[in-house]
């Protein structure tokens, strides 16, 4: 009996317990990869944060250059006002998102479209009663520039005569064909540099002209015209429907004669992209708008 029991005993599996540690381990490991994937996730994420403000500060830097070039061509003083305040609000904006302050940006935003509106409210008065003065400062700087032209070319003509009698009194030595040879070199330099600098000009209005796309509309449309609302709903157009995620349109302004509106692209943009895309926005002005071309001025 004794034997039979000794027997029956060692029958007993010897591995339920590598059954158990095999249930168990797969579970772990379960838990460390999810934890895993959830830090991973988290990093991501973070990453994806730090991406987007970087873009957002480089499309504000952006906007900024532009800003800067329209202040740099802008003759009108009311005008130049407004783009030199829109200037402090994006430096505003840009300093917060740079140190990452905890402000309230959609506040900001109220701010400026409050400002803009003032702002425009006071040029569009302003404007009424300037125009008749404009007209007539037009004709008085007409005489005064014909007047500066006259004198110019007197100074201009005496300064080559002192200039010819020097070179003629250091050069009594020199023969008549030397001494023409000097001058046709001196007057083909002064050229040279007259046009490159004419030409550096008309490069840069060129390319500022690019950006510019002129839309013309009545004055009863242009009363209700608001730059930051309409800049922001063209943007918005080409972000739904075009798939692209970076302003297109830098800004949106009145003219003087409150008879068009003018639309400055962002330097990655230019007036023919807008003209290409023309299905894309405008619809917003529907029929109000009379005639839409690039800037030719």
């Amino acid at each position: 009996m004794n034997q039979n029991s000794s027997e029956t005993s060692t029958r007993i599996p010897s591995d339920i317990n590598n059954n158990a540690m095999q249930l168990t381990i797969p579970t772990v490991f379960l838990d460390k990869a999810a934890k895993a994937a959830a830090k991973q996730s988290k990093e991501q994420d973070f990453l994806q944060k730090k991406q987007d403000v970087k873009e957002s500060i480089a499309n504000i830097i952006a906007i900024l250059k532009i800003i800067n070039a329209e202040i740099q061509y802008e003759q009108d003083q009311k005008t130049f006002t407004v783009l030199i305040q829109q200037k402090k609000i994006f430096e505003k904006i840009l300093s917060q998102k740079q140190t990452k302050e905890k402000n309230s940006f959609r506040t900001i935003e109220n701010e400026i479209i409050s400002q803009l509106q003032n702002q425009i409210k006071n040029l569009e008065k302003s404007m009424k009663n300037k125009f008749n003065l404009i007209f007539k400062t037009i004709e008085s700087n007409q005489t005064q520039t014909q007047t500066q032209t006259q004198v110019q070319s007197q100074n201009q003509a005496e300064k080559q005569s002192q200039i010819q009698s020097q070179i003629q009194s250091q050069n009594q030595a020199k023969t008549y064909a030397q001494i023409a040879a000097v001058n046709v070199e001196q007057n083909n330099l002064q050229q040279t540099k007259q046009q490159q600098k004419q030409q550096e000009k008309e490069q840069e209005k060129e390319k500022y002209r690019e950006k510019r796309l002129i839309i013309q509309i009545d004055k009863e449309t242009a009363e209700g015209f608001d730059s930051y609302i309409l800049r922001n709903k063209i943007n918005d157009k080409f972000f739904t429907e075009a798939n692209i995620n970076q302003p297109v349109i830098a800004t949106a302004t009145k003219s003087f004669t409150s008879q068009s509106i003018i639309l400055t692209t962002m330097p990655d943009f230019s007036a023919d992209f807008l003209l290409q895309k023309k299905t894309i926005w405008e619809d917003i002005f529907s029929s109000k708008a009379q005639n839409i071309e690039k800037d030719r001025k």
